[in-house]
């Protein structure tokens, strides 16, 4: 029994240990799509194990080819969640619109925080829907507007929500 209890305890640091690294994960940004919030070179960590919730940056593969880059993995924020309707724009401001209440994007500096294409989508069950904060630099859900999936991401694409972020260096 003490010899169990003790194998136990030894073992017990490598156990959380192993569950920390498979629940993490480290990646790079390579472009500006998200600018102003994230720039090319910051190094970012992201949970495997959350769900994705309406605000977060999200890591995912590019399963649909918006990057037009075999095998990308993109860096967007989450707009919308299964059953969002979310519309572009509201007259006057250009700002989205999820389930008609305009959302407020401080990080999304442009005149049409919602971007210049219209369109109105509801999201399905098991996918989000993805805009990079820069709106003009970023294929993202709009990308996908004419497609079956409508531009929504499957929830088992997303790799991780981003939880920590270190800048790149200046040079």
């Amino acid at each position: 029994m003490r010899a169990g209890l003790a194998l136990a305890a030894a073992l017990l640091p490598f156990t959380l240990g192993a569950v920390v690294v498979l629940s993490i994960g480290v990646a790079r940004v390579e472009n500006d799509s998200m600018s102003p919030t994230l720039t090319t070179g910051d190094v970012l960590v992201f949970d495997r194990v959350a769900d994705p919730a309406r605000g977060d940056i999200v890591i995912f593969a590019d399963t649909a080819g918006w990057s037009e880059q075999p095998g990308a993995v993109l860096v967007k924020r989450v707009v919308g969640v299964a059953g969002d309707r979310v519309a572009c724009c509201e007259v006057g401001t250009g700002r989205l619109l999820v389930d008609g209440v305009p959302l407020d994007e401080p990080y999304e500096s442009g005149d049409r925080p919602g971007g210049v294409i219209p369109f109105e989508v509801i999201v399905p069950e098991g996918a989000v829907w993805v805009m990079g904060d820069n709106r003009g630099a970023s294929r993202d859900s709009r990308a996908g507007l004419q497609s079956a999936g409508r531009g929504a991401v499957p929830v088992e694409d997303v790799l991780g929500v981003v939880r920590f972020t270190w800048p790149a260096r200046a040079g």
